[in-house]
């Protein structure tokens, strides 16, 4: 997962893996797959936020709603994975605190998700006037 331009060089030769039969990579278990990818979604959000924030940039009203809902669409992936963590740290033993917080936090992610959607439908809205 990496956006045009997201790096000016190649990755390194650690970073190059090929997939294995089943989708799974050789040498990564679940976890470490999972953590990786959980860091390359919020790079790549960064860097689409810089270059919706670069004016030197244009935008079209269109790729405003969609970056929107894919924001949208990130955060509610995002609410479903904290709750995961959640039910795993539960699962775990980790009961208390720590459990409410992350479900404290999986409940404003799936808030945030529904506001970044209101928020595309008033970008459409803008561009299609009824």
């Amino acid at each position: 997962m990496t956006l045009p331009a997201h790096s000016d060089h190649a990755p390194a030769p650690t970073q190059r893996r090929s997939s294995a039969p089943g989708g799974r990579r050789p040498g990564v278990d679940d976890g470490g797959y999972t953590a990786e990818v959980a860091l390359q979604v919020g790079e790549a959000a960064h860097v689409l936020g810089e270059r919706l924030g670069d004016p030197a940039m244009s935008h079209s009203i269109a790729d405003l709603e969609q970056s929107t809902r894919g924001f949208a669409a990130t955060a509610e992936g995002m609410a479903a994975g904290v709750a995961g963590i959640t039910e795993w740290l539960r699962a775990a033993g980790h009961a208390g605190a720590l459990t409410g917080h992350a479900s404290v936090v999986a409940e404003r992610l799936v808030h945030v998700s529904r506001e970044l959607t209101r928020l595309a439908d008033a970008v459409d809205a803008a561009e299609h006037p009824a």
